[in-house]
């Protein structure tokens, strides 16, 4: 239900979001990663790369490009695991079945999660979509800034949901 929701509010909503001026751009935040940050810490690989191929055909279906999106979510899915036992919680605690929330990883530990995927999807998104490192500083740009402005967004999201989401405290 949750990867319905994602997928509907980025096809319908954040793939319509018109910005004024010259962010329109450079700003196109991918919001529905954030089913696949959600998951649980200790899922297996193979599941977390079916879900993330299935999410990211969901969206490549409905918008219309051509595997783009499922691509960078196979990719991100992919170095997850390595990035939460790297980065965020260590190879002991990377296995258990927690939610990398708030609540569980603290604000620091979660943005910085959410910003190392985020960032690390639409780089590979957008350097998919241009397919060419001509002016990669343009993309490198863009990517920063879409990646800042999801992880913004996830973080309200995940405030929202954390209010509502009894089961980690």
């Amino acid at each position: 239900m949750f990867a319905l929701a994602m997928v509907a509010g980025q096809v319908f909503l954040f793939n319509n979001v018109q910005l004024r001026g010259i962010l329109d751009a450079f700003v196109a935040p991918c919001v529905y990663i954030f089913y696949i940050l959600m998951l649980p810490m200790g899922i297996s690989r193979i599941s977390l790369l079916l879900a993330s191929f299935a999410l990211g055909l969901a969206v490549d279906f409905l918008s219309g490009t051509l595997g783009q999106n499922t691509a960078a979510c196979v990719f991100i899915g992919f170095i997850r695991p390595s990035v939460v036992k790297r980065f965020i919680v260590g190879k002991e605690d990377a296995n258990k079945a927690l939610r990398p929330s708030i609540y569980v990883l603290g604000t620091y530990r979660f943005l910085l999660y959410a910003l190392i995927l985020t960032f690390t999807f639409h780089l590979v998104l957008f350097f998919l979509e241009v397919f060419t490192l001509h002016q990669a500083q343009f993309t490198l740009l863009r990517a920063l800034l879409s990646a800042a402005a999801a992880a913004v967004i996830m973080l309200i999201l995940e405030i929202f949901f954390e209010k509502r989401d009894k089961r980690y405290r």
